[in-house]
């Protein structure tokens, strides 16, 4: 009898055991729906990552510039050209359909197209920090004299401006207003402080701001007015460098995407007075006035970034990456297979996740 009752406890918990499996199977099929695992790209396969690969999103394509070669992706993961690279010091930036590939000590400068085409060049304009592509096809040098060059598409010279001191920490332009904006950190004095330089396509500098005893870390330019994230704040200037709007945050903005609408990660990192009442980790949303327009708990904690994919919000951590609606709803959920280094989108059709020394690229079902 006791045999009986044991064998018929067992099988009752072996029936649990399987439907409680096959409701957690039939609730992981809530998310992964709209993208696959379709292919697998491997760089840094010499374990030389002195010289680590510099991997960016096109017009529907990845480009991975390794050690040793350029690498053109397709959006389905598939490689449809690679090229050598001569040079081990390089800086890379994106275009919508092209990219620009500098050769940093000869200060050498290349416009690829989509085919692999060197479709312009420009040899010995000195020594380059980093270089950055703007819309209609202007690039942007900075020089380790600390002078920026602005170029057009054909790569001739509009402008040179020498900087303020300071590290560059961002920079960009709207060609409409002929203006271009600089955000620089200063350590030279016992404050350190940010400034926010404005220039103009004659190179001169018009503006100037100093931003006490902070560091920024990013900047958007709109219409009439430049957005800068500092480490507790967003910061609102007009084009004379005046600060007409300010949002305070008493938390960590850990993580952000800036854009039309911007999306900031807060936390409590390096509060050493949290309590009961300290606020609890989240996602806010402001709108070019200042004005948060939403805010939320979002299910991924520990965010260290943000990307758009189509009209949704890309959220990855170091193991995860969510996709969710604009209330926060998690729509999608993928798994990293190892330490998430960083993510990468093409509109909705594809995206990829950066690990150590390969690419994982997702694209649509």
């Amino acid at each position: 009898m006791k045999k009986s009752l044991s064998l018929i406890v067992l099988l009752i918990c072996i029936l649990f055991v399987l439907r409680f499996e096959s409701a957690v199977s039939e609730a992981s099929k809530l998310f992964n729906e709209n993208y696959k695992l379709k292919n697998q790209i491997y760089f840094n396969l010499n374990n030389d990552f002195e010289y680590r690969a510099q991997i960016f999103s096109i017009d529907h394509a990845f480009v991975i510039v390794g050690r040793a070669k350029v690498q053109y992706i397709s959006d389905q993961g598939n490689l449809l050209w690679e090229k050598d690279v001569s040079s081990q010091n390089v800086s890379v930036a994106s275009g919508t359909d092209f990219f620009v590939l500098a050769e940093k000590k000869a200060g050498d400068i290349f416009i690829i197209d989509k085919q692999g085409n060197i479709t312009e060049k420009r040899f010995g304009v000195g020594a380059i920090e980093s270089i950055k592509s703007f819309d209609n096809g202007y690039v942007g040098v900075i020089k380790t004299n600390h002078e920026f060059d602005l170029l057009d598409k054909k790569l001739k010279t509009i402008c040179s401006t020498k900087l303020p001191s300071g590290t560059v920490l961002d920079y960009n332009l709207i060609a409409s207003r002929q203006n271009i904006s600089f955000l620089l950190l200063d350590l030279n004095h016992a404050e350190f402080n940010s400034k926010l330089v404005i220039t103009t396509f004659n190179g001169s500098i018009v503006s100037g701001s100093n931003i006490a005893e902070e560091i920024g870390y990013g900047m958007k330019l709109m219409k009439d007015q430049i957005i800068v994230l500092v480490d507790n704040a967003l910061l609102f200037y007009d084009y004379n460098g005046k600060r007409i709007n300010e949002l305070k945050i008493d938390q960590t903005i850990s993580s952000f995407l800036l854009d039309s609408s911007s999306y900031l990660y807060l936390n409590n990192q390096g509060n050493n007075n949290i309590t009961i009442e300290t606020p609890p980790e989240k996602l806010i949303t402001v709108n070019a006035q200042g004005k948060t327009i939403s805010e939320f708990k979002p299910d991924l904690l520990n965010i260290i970034g943000m990307k758009r994919i189509g009209d949704k919000l890309m959220i990855y951590s170091k193991d995860k990456v969510e996709i969710i609606g604009n209330s926060g709803d998690v729509e999608e959920v993928y798994n990293a297979t190892d330490e998430i280094k960083a993510v990468h989108a093409i509109n909705d059709t594809s995206f990829a996740i950066e690990y150590i020394n390969h690419l994982d690229i997702y694209t649509q079902k």
